[in-house]
C-alpha cells in the first residue's frame, strides 16, 4: 500500500524538482497513512496539492502522519471546502468549557496547524485561488485571536464583558491578507478608567503569552504590539480616550498611514470600528499632500532592510516590492481623505479606492504575483521571509510551486518585470506628489 500511494504522489508531481524531494521528505506520512480509505480516495488535484505539500514541507509531512481525519478532510476537498470552513469558524469552533489552561493552547495550536496545512493542500494543489487562502487564513488568526482573548479575560476578571477590552489588527490581519508565517500586529484598548489598567494589562499580557507560547503543539502566533500609541515605551492598553487623543493630537504621520490597515478583530468590535471611524474622519483629509514624506520614509526603509545581491531579491521592502505598492495604495487614501477608506482596508480595495484603469490592474496583478511568491517562500523555508533566494534548489522548488512548470529563469523574470512596473509608477506619483500621476 504504501509503496502504491507514493507512485501515486510522485506520479502527479512528475517533471519537476518537487518528485525528487517526495520519497524523503513524505517517509513517516507513507508510512503511518498509506493504508488509509482516504489515501485510496485522494485523486485530481487534492492529490497534486498533497504531494506538493508532502514534497515542499517536511515537518508538516510529519504532522499529517498523525491527523488520519485531517487527510480525510484533504481527500474530500472541493472549491468551496475553504468558504464553508470560514463560516464554520466564524460561527464558533472552540468548544464553550475553558477545561485547563494547558491543553486549551494545545487545541489552539493544533487548529491552527491542520486548518493551514488544509488551506494549503488546496492553495498549492489551485483548487482555490490565492487571495481565498489569504482571507481564510486571516480568519483563522482572527479566531484564534478571540479564543486566546477569551481565555485571558475568564482567567483575570470572569465578570468583564466582553465589549470592555478590544483587539485591533493592523496591517495583513485587518485587509485579511494573512499569509504562511505572518506575525499579529495587534493593539490593545479597553472602555475604562486609569484605575483599571494593572487588571486590563494583566489581560493583554496573557494574551500575547496564550498566543506565543511554546507548548508540545508548537506556538499559535508571534505577536507584535509596537504599533501602540507611544510604541514600546506606551502602556500595552490604551483606553479608547487616550487612543482617541493620541491619533488626533500626537500621532505622526507614518501612524496615520498605519491606521489605515487597522480593524477591531476581537473583543468589542463594534465600538471600536465606531471609534477608528471617528478619528479618521478627524485626522485625514487636511488636504496636504503626504507624498514628499512618504518618499523620504520609503527610501529609509529600504535602505535600513532591503539589500540587493544576486543571492536574494528583497521582493517585500526593496525598489519595486510590496511596500511600494502599500504606500501608494495608503498614500493615495491620505491624500483623498477618510471616505476612500475602504470597510477591509486591503491594498487592492484601497488602491481601487483612489485610482481605476488598466495600469492599476496590471499594478494589482504583479502585487499579487509578488504576494504569492512570497508565501511559497515562508512556506518552504517555515517562517517569515522577505527576500527570494536565488541560489540553490530552493529557487527551482519556489517556481514549481507558484506555478507548474514555471522554471526559475522565468520567476526571475516575472519578478524583475513586475518590480519594475511598480517602481515606475512609485516613482511617478512621488516626483507629481498626486496618486494621479499613475495613468
Amino acid at each position: 500500500m504504501s509503496s502504491s500511494l507514493q507512485k501515486r504522489l510522485t506520479d502527479s508531481v512528475s517533471g519537476s524538482p518537487l518528485a525528487e524531494r517526495i520519497s524523503v521528505a513524505g517517509e513517516p506520512f507513507f508510512e503511518r497513512r498509506s493504508g488509509d480509505r482516504a489515501a485510496a480516495a485522494l485523486d485530481g488535484p487534492a492529490l497534486v496539492g498533497l504531494a506538493r505539500v508532502l514534497a515542499s514541507q517536511h515537518e508538516v509531512a510529519g504532522f499529517l502522519s498523525h491527523r488520519p481525519q485531517l487527510l480525510e478532510r484533504i481527500a474530500a476537498s472541493q472549491g468551496d471546502t475553504l468558504g464553508q470552513r470560514a463560516r464554520e469558524i466564524r460561527r464558533g469552533v472552540f468548544r464553550e468549557d475553558k477545561g485547563d489552561l494547558e491543553s486549551c493552547l494545545d487545541e489552539i495550536r493544533l487548529f491552527r496547524r491542520e486548518e493551514t496545512c488544509l488551506a494549503a493542500c488546496l492553495d498549492l494543489g489551485h483548487i482555490v485561488e490565492f487571495e481565498a487562502v489569504s482571507e481564510f487564513l486571516s480568519v483563522l488568526a482572527e479566531s484564534i485571536t478571540q479564543r486566546s482573548l477569551d481565555l485571558a479575560r475568564h482567567s483575570v476578571d470572569p465578570a468583564m464583558p466582553e465589549s470592555a477590552f478590544s483587539v485591533i489588527g493592523m496591517g495583513k490581519v485587518a485587509g485579511r491578507e494573512f499569509t504562511y508565517h505572518s506575525d499579529l500586529d495587534l493593539i490593545f484598548l479597553y472602555d475604562g478608567s486609569p484605575e483599571e489598567i494593572p487588571r486590563v494589562s494583566r489581560i493583554g499580557q496573557r494574551l500575547i503569552s496564550y498566543l506565543t507560547t511554546m507548548t508540545g503543539a508548537g506556538v499559535a502566533y508571534a505577536v507584535d504590539s509596537r504599533l501602540r500609541p507611544s510604541g514600546q515605551q506606551g502602556m500595552l492598553v490604551t483606553s479608547y480616550a487616550s487612543f482617541e487623543q493620541y491619533q488626533c493630537e500626537q500621532a505622526q504621520t507614518w501612524e496615520h498611514l498605519a491606521l489605515l490597515r487597522a480593524r477591531a478583530i476581537a473583543g468589542g468590535i463594534e465600538a471600536v470600528e465606531a471609534l477608528l471611524h471617528h478619528v479618521r474622519r478627524t485626522v485625514l483629509g487636511s488636504g496636504s499632500s503626504p507624498w514628499a514624506y512618504l518618499g523620504d520614509l520609503r527610501a529609509r526603509v529600504a535602505g535600513e532592510r532591503a539589500v540587493e545581491s544576486g543571492a536574494a531579491i528583497p521582493i517585500k521592502t526593496g525598489r519595486g516590492g510590496l511596500m511600494d505598492i502599500d504606500f501608494l495604495a495608503a498614500g493615495g487614501v491620505l491624500e483623498r481623505g477618510a471616505d476612500f477608506v475602504p470597510d477591509l482596508p486591503s491594498i487592492p480595495r484601497m488602491f481601487r479606492s483612489v485610482a481605476q484603469g488598466t495600469t492599476i490592474d496590471r499594478l494589482l496583478a504583479d502585487y499579487l504575483t509578488l504576494r504569492t511568491v512570497e508565501a511559497r517562500c515562508r512556506w518552504v523555508h517555515g517562517r517569515a521571509i522577505e527576500a527570494l533566494e536565488t541560489q540553490g534548489d530552493f529557487l527551482e522548488v519556489i517556481a514549481e510551486l507558484v506555478e507548474p512548470a514555471l522554471t526559475a529563469g522565468d520567476l526571475l523574470e516575472r519578478v524583475a518585470q513586475g518590480r519594475a512596473r511598480v517602481r515606475a509608477a512609485f516613482d511617478a506619483v512621488i516626483n507629481a506628489g498626486a496618486i494621479a500621476a499613475i495613468p
